[in-house]
């Protein structure tokens, strides 16, 4: 393989540049520490030159130049160049004058008049020669013992402090770096912010919307629907005898019709109330079971029906909510008893630790288990998760009475209280709904 002019391997040339490079030293400002190590070096060893020289491509830089006013020199006339191709030992020229290599070197016939040299290679951790450590005087001579182990102990000095260089470059990248990624971070936090207070605003204007539905629910749209029910009524009471057989059953199906829609927008304004915050509240369980049973008294004389509270119970919910969900699950248990047999309906409480249906549930958790179990005319297993759905029913209206948001409006209240409801039931044998309220 071809060498260079200055002796050495291509390929390890270029990784010697590259490893000088990486100390970001070259053209550098003046620095104490290396002045004052070529100044201790001059006295210790009594000559005018002492350098410290780090051989580039083309050139020998001084990163410190005691008694000589130049920067650089050429690296053809360099005597370190030499001395780096051994990096293990120290260079010396006693007499320049008398070496072929040097006697007819410009530094050497002319300024600064080289005649001694002695340089110790500075070498990397990898073993690559930057440059030396070195004195020169301007006449003939040899270094003592004390000298030379001195020149060695200074030389390895200049290298802690390159290597502490380039340690704190390699630092100060890493902390560059880790502030732009710092940066990208808190870039990414305030779009996230900027995000989630868009969110918001869009949230606001969604309840701000709810809050205008509900309104048009409970008024806009109820006033009307009185109207045609007062009116469908005075017809009915006052012109009945003088309607055909068609218009009196016209008449019946307006009735039907207008009450549906009543308690359907009665219904849809109680799912929409269900996501308001509320407060909670100590309840007692038989005593809210009383309160409903009282309101459902029309339902439950005609159906002559027994509601049973075996124990009672007092834990937190936001109470009107848990009302709903008492008097929607006692209403659809009225709704749905079998013709001819006296519905019958259990309520019992218990604390348990497990949810049999969850996997996902924290076992070590408290839980309220709230269990309604009546003798209706029940469904089939396979559509227990399909029954807590908007507007689900899942036989003929006829048979199922209702707006098909009673459940909806269980399930999401119960997912308020961050809950979980289950159904189990079979045909003609009754439902069983289970209520789990975390303590």
């Amino acid at each position: 393989m071809k060498a260079t002019h200055y002796g050495q391997d291509p390929q390890v040339e270029e990784k010697r540049l590259k490893e000088l490079r990486s100390y970001d030293i070259l053209d550098s400002l003046n620095e104490k520490d290396y002045e004052d190590i070529t100044t201790l070096a001059s006295v210790i060893c009594d000559v005018p030159i002492v350098l410290i020289s780090l051989v580039d491509k083309d050139r020998q830089w001084f990163k410190s130049h005691y008694g000589l006013d130049a920067d650089e020199t050429h690296r053809q006339h360099s005597f370190c160049s030499h001395a780096i191709t051994n990096p293990g030992q120290a260079f010396i020229i006693p007499d320049s004058r008398l070496d072929d290599r040097f006697k007819n070197n410009p530094l050497v016939t002319g300024n600064p008049n080289v005649i001694f040299y002695a340089g110790i290679p500075l070498v990397s951790n990898s073993g690559y020669g930057l440059g030396t450590f070195c004195i020169i005087d301007n006449k003939p001579r040899e270094l003592t013992e004390a000298q030379l182990n001195a020149l060695n102990i200074l030389a390895g000095q200049v290298m802690n402090l390159l290597e502490l260089r380039k340690t704190n470059n390699t630092l100060n990248l890493k902390s560059e770096l880790l502030e732009r990624k710092t940066k990208n971070l808190d870039n990414i936090i305030a779009q996230r912010i900027a995000e989630v207070e868009g969110q918001r605003i869009e949230l606001e204007k969604a309840n701000k919307e709810l809050q205008a539905f509900n309104y048009i629910s409970s008024h806009d749209l109820q006033e009307p629907l009185r109207k045609i029910q007062t009116f469908a009524s005075l017809i009915n009471d006052r012109e009945y005898n003088n309607l055909s057989e068609a218009g009196r059953e016209y008449f019946l199906k307006i009735g039907k019709a207008s009450s549906r829609m009543s308690h359907l927008l009665k219904d849809l304004l109680a799912y929409s109330r269900t996501t308001e915050k509320k407060q909670y509240d100590t309840i007692s369980l038989k005593a809210i079971v009383h309160d409903i049973i009282e309101e459902l008294e029309d339902e439950t004389g005609a159906l002559n029906a027994s509601i049973i509270v075996n124990n009672d119970a007092h834990f937190n919910v936001i109470e009107f909510q848990f009302r709903q969900v008492i008097c929607n699950l006692l209403s659809n248990s009225l709704k749905f008893s079998r013709p001819g047999i006296r519905a019958e309906i259990t309520i019992d409480y218990k604390l348990t630790k497990r949810i049999e249906y969850s996997q996902n549930t924290n076992l070590e958790k408290d839980y309220h288990l709230i269990t309604f179990k009546d003798n209706g005319i029940g469904f089939d297993s396979r559509y227990k998760e399909k029954i807590f759905q908007l507007f689900q029913r899942l036989e003929t209206r006829d048979l199922q009475p209702g707006t098909g948001i009673g459940l909806a409006i269980v399930m999401k209240i119960i997912e308020n209280h961050k809950g979980y409801i289950t159904a189990e039931s079979k045909p003609n044998e009754g439902t069983m709904f289970k209520i789990y309220i975390p303590v």
